[in-house]
C-alpha cells in the first residue's frame, strides 16, 4: 500500500471521491513485486518439498541455511553481522581513504508480507509432506523449522526494540533531554542527536508489520505442528511470542514514542489547509488513532497474543483424537494448562478493564463484528476483541471435565462478559452458559433450549 515505504502523506488525495480526481492506481505496476518476487520466494519451498526433505541430515545442515537466510533477508531485513565494510576515497575529505558500512538493506512492506506468508508455505509443505517421512525425520524436519523461525522473530523483535529506543533517545536529545532509561553507553546513545527519528518510524512500522505477519501466519499450520513437535520445540517458539508480546506491550505503553507517532502523522499533512481538512474529515473524529504507536503495538501484541493461546489450546483440546498419541514423550495437556489459564485470565481481565474505561468513547458500530475491529481505534478492548472470540470459542468446546477445573476462575469473568457490547461476544457467553453451566445446575437440555 502506498509503495510499502509506510509514506501516507499522499493518502488523502487517493479518498477523494470526486470522479475527476479519480485516478487507478496500481502500487507496483508491472513491477517484481507483484509479479516475479511471490514466484521467485516460493520457488524455496518447492525445492523443499521436492527435493530436500529426501536428502535427510545433510539439506538441514547444508542446505536448508541457504534458504532461511533468504527468507530471513525479506522477512526481516539483513542481520546486522553480515553487513559488509567497504574502503571507499571520500574527495570530501582530502581524499582520505575511509572504511564505510555497506547500506544495510531494509525490505519494505510488501517484500515483508511476501517473505512473511513464505514462511507458512515452508511449513505447510513440510507438513504434507509427513505421512511419506520416518517420525525421526519428521521431528528433525519440525525442529529445524521451529528454531529457524523463533530466530527470525526474535532478530526481528530485538531489531524493533533497538529502533525504538533510538527513535526515543534521538527526539529528547533534540529536546535537550537525557533519556534515563538509556543511560548506560548503549549503541543508541553514540549519535542520538543526529538521528532524524521522524524518517525513522516508517522503519520501524514495517518491522511491527514483520512481526505481526509472522504471528498470524502460525494460525495456518498450528494445528498439525503441536500435534506432532515435541515439547522444547513448544517451549521454544512459546518464549519468542512471549518476547514480542511483552516488548510490545511496553513499546504502547511508552508515551515518548507515542508523541513521535503523532508528530510524524501531523508532519505528513504539509502545510496546505486543504490537506489538512481532508485528512481531519478522513478520521471522522478519530485522529487520535489513526497512525498512533497504539494501533500498531496493540495489534502486534493481539496477534502474538492470539498464536500463544492457539498453540496452547491446540495442545490442552486436541482436535483429533489421534494426537494425544502423537504426543506420547511428553504430557502436553499438563504442560499447557496452567500457561493457558494464566493467559485466558489475564486477557479476559485487562479485556473487561478496558471496555469498562473506554467502552463509551468508542462508536457501537464497531462492535458489530468484534474480531475484525481491531485495527480501527487504539484501544485494549477493541485490540483484543478478536482474541476474546477464539477463547470463548475454545471455553465452549471444552469437555465438562477440564472446564469444571476452572469453573471458579472463569465464572466471574463470564458474568461479567455479558454486558460487553459486542452482540457477538455475548451471545458466545451465552452459549457457554447454555452448555457448559446448564449442566451443573441440573437445568435439562429441553428447557435450556426454551430458554
Amino acid at each position: 500500500r502506498h509503495g510499502g515505504d509506510g509514506n501516507l502523506s499522499k493518502a488523502h488525495s487517493l479518498k477523494k471521491k470526486d470522479a475527476e480526481n479519480r485516478i487507478v492506481q496500481n502500487p507496483f505496476p508491472d513491477s517484481w513485486i507483484a509479479t516475479t518476487a511471490p514466484i521467485a520466494l516460493g520457488m524455496l519451498s518447492d525445492l523443499i518439498y521436492t527435493k530436500f526433505l529426501d536428502l535427510g541430515n545433510d539439506a538441514r545442515e547444508v542446505l536448508w541455511p541457504l534458504v532461511t537466510s533468504q527468507l530471513v533477508r525479506w522477512s526481516v531485513g539483513t542481520p546486522q553481522d553480515k553487513v559488509q565494510l567497504e574502503a571507499v576515497t571520500d574527495d570530501e575529505y582530502n581524499s582520505d581513504e575511509v572504511i564505510v558500512d555497506v547500506e544495510e538493506w531494509q525490505p519494505s512492506e510488501a517484500l515483508v508480507r511476501i517473505g512473511c506468508k513464505e514462511w507458512s508455505r515452508v511449513f505447510r509443505r513440510v507438513l504434507d509432506a509427513v505421512p511419506e517421512l520416518d517420525k525421526i525425520e519428521t521431528q528433525a524436519w519440525l525442529r529445524t523449522l521451529s528454531i529457524s523461525l523463533s530466530g527470525a522473530l526474535v532478530k526481528n523483535i530485538e531489531l524493533e526494540e533497538r529502533i525504538r529506543e533510538d527513535i526515543v533517545e534521538s527526539k529528547l536529545a533534540a529536546l535537550g533531554i537525557q533519556n534515563e532509561s538509556h543511560s548506560g553507553g548503549g549503541e543508541g546513545n553514540r549519535s542520538g542527536r543526529n538521528v532524524n527519528y521522524l524518517g525513522m518510524l516508517p522503519t520501524l512500522k514495517t518491522r511491527c508489520i514483520a512481526s505481526h505477519c509472522l504471528q498470524q501466519y502460525m494460525s495456518t499450520f498450528v494445528v498439525q505442528f503441536a500435534a506432532l513437535t515435541a515439547e522444547e520445540d513448544i517451549s521454544c517458539l512459546l518464549e519468542t511470542l512471549n518476547k514480542s508480546r511483552l516488548a510490545s506491550s511496553k513499546a504502547r505503553k511508552d508515551e515518548d514514542l507515542a508523541l513521535a507517532f503523532q508528530e510524524a502523522f501531523f508532519d505528513e499533512w504539509g502545510d496546505g489547509v486543504e490537506e489538512v481538512e481532508a485528512a481531519l474529515k478522513g478520521t471522522g473524529g478519530g485522529s487520535r488513532h489513526r497512525g498512533s504507536s497504539q494501533i500498531f503495538f496493540l495489534t502486534q501484541e493481539a496477534s502474538a497474543t492470539k498464536a500463544v493461546i492457539l498453540l496452547l489450546s491446540m495442545l490442552y483440546c486436541p482436535k483429533s483424537s489421534d494426537q494425544e498419541a502423537e504426543n506420547n514423550n511428553w504430557d502436553a495437556e499438563a504442560f499447557s494448562e496452567p500457561l493457558l489459564t494464566e493467559r485466558i485470565i489475564d486477557v479476559l481481565t485487562e479485556f473487561l478493564s478496558s471496555e469498562e474505561n473506554d467502552g463509551l468513547l468508542i462508536d457501537p458500530n464497531v462492535w458489530r463484528s468484534a474480531s475484525e475491529s481491531g485495527g480501527q481505534v487504539a484501544y485494549y478492548c477493541t485490540s483484543f476483541a478478536g482474541v476474546v472470540v477464539d477463547i470463548l470459542e475454545m471455553i465452549l468446546n471444552l469437555e465438562a471435565d477440564k472446564f469444571s477445573r476452572h469453573k471458579a476462575s472463569l465464572f466471574p469473568i463470564l458474568c461479567s462478559l455479558v454486558r460487553i457490547q459486542s452482540g457477538e461476544i455475548r451471545h458466545l457467553v451465552s452459549d457457554i452458559f447454555r452448555k457448559q453451566i446448564g449442566p451443573m445446575i441440573q437445568m435439562p437440555d429441553s428447557e435450556q433450549r426454551t430458554i
